[in-house]
């Protein structure tokens, strides 16, 4: 019975032990970057006035030319190319 006891001491010491290792998963990698700071504003620049940029938890909508066809012509359209004809161009 002795043995049992220090078999169960002996098994639970070293699961205890191996719980309380730390190692870093996954390793820690320093982070090295490919962009200059100078790159990095005149991205931000550029998104600023393309309107890609929001605030809070409004995400960016990018903004499209209305369209000029019809509802005729994109219908015209949707039938074509269900068809595998070729798509109507437009006016």
């Amino acid at each position: 019975m002795r043995k049992f006891h220090i078999a169960l001491a002996v098994l639970t010491l070293s699961t205890a032990a191996s719980a309380f290792a730390e190692a870093p998963y996954p390793v820690d990698k320093p982070f090295t970057s490919t962009v200059s700071r100078a790159q990095v504003k005149q991205d931000l620049i550029q998104a600023e006035h393309q309107g890609l940029l929001s605030e809070g938890d409004n995400y960016p909508v990018v903004s499209q030319a209305p369209s000029s066809l019809s509802r005729k012509n994109v219908q015209q359209q949707l039938q074509t190319a269900q068809h595998g004809d070729t798509l109507y161009s437009g006016a």
